[in-house]
């Protein structure tokens, strides 16, 4: 008895040790977003033990294994659901990103090191694009699947830079130095409502129920011919309102984003070591 215990424990830890080295592999841990998609597994673990007793776990019976996953699932869904939302505050601001959003709800960060120098690393950041990052048509096609739109378009083979200052991408420049290039969007994007935002007017722009967002890529030397790419994203929310309905959006498409981040950092290395 004590060893088919073992076992049943030794399998749920790899099990669970599987899924987070996966949401790992897309970023830094979000607890929201691991207790979401950990909760949206057991529900659906739930429903599918329906038609094949987990026995092998220790349910005696038939209704055991259903009744744990899908109350373990709404458990786990809620808490990641109504996680509270903390406030970021950059006390001294070194950088442009920080300048423009010092205070902020939630963020990302990522960073490669490519061995290049800085110009080379720059040029190629000028002329990478989405359509460089292989699974941006999946992820549109998903993420139109939840929020609307309409039909996925595919990934803009113009730069991303190029793409940041078209006034038809909903992003906007905010600053642009060789060595960080900073763009904006504001607005409602779970709702893919956007609001277009002059540099000056976006520190102080503040409406009901809207977010704005600052993401900037950031080049550093980091010595013998190397070079630290950083893409960090910060997110500020206008009222209580809009960062709960941000927060529930973020647990959502957190893996998502930083599968992009991560690939599009990929990107520039390849176009760089070219």
């Amino acid at each position: 008895m004590r060893r088919a215990q073992i076992v049943r424990a030794a399998a749920l830890s790899a099990a669970v040790a599987c899924g987070l080295a996966l949401m790992r592999s897309f970023g830094a841990f979000y607890p929201p977003s691991v207790l979401v998609y950990s909760g949206i597994v057991a529900f659906l673990g739930g429903l599918l033990s329906v038609l094949a007793p987990p026995r092998w776990l220790g349910f005696s019976r038939r209704y055991q294994g259903p009744l744990t996953g899908v109350l373990a699932g709404v458990a786990l869904f809620g808490a990641g659901w109504l996680w509270p939302v903390p406030t970021f505050t950059t006390p001294a601001p070194a950088t442009r990103l920080d300048a423009f959003m010092p205070v902020y709800h939630f963020e990302e960060r990522h960073e490669i090191l490519i061995d290049a120098p800085v110009e080379r690393v720059r040029a190629a950041l000028d002329q990478v694009s989405f359509a460089d990052i292989g699974v941006m048509k999946t992820l549109g096609r998903i993420r139109n699947a939840f929020v609307g739109g309409g039909r996925a378009v595919a990934a803009p083979v113009k730069p991303i830079v190029a793409t940041v200052q078209d006034s038809r991408s909903g992003f906007f420049l905010l600053d642009d130095t060789p060595r960080e290039f900073v763009f904006g969007l504001a607005g409602q994007p779970w709702n893919n409502a956007a609001v277009r935002l002059a540099p000056a007017e976006f520190r102080t722009w503040s409406q009901a129920e809207q977010i704005k967002v600052a993401a900037s890529f950031r080049i550093e030397d980091a010595g013998t011919g190397r070079t630290r790419v950083i893409t960090e994203t910060r997110i500020a929310a206008s009222d209580p309102r809009a960062s709960s309905k941000m927060a529930k959006y973020w647990a959502l498409v957190y893996p998502g984003s930083g599968l992009v981040r991560r690939s599009l950092l990929k990107a520039v290395r390849a176009r760089a070591i070219m």
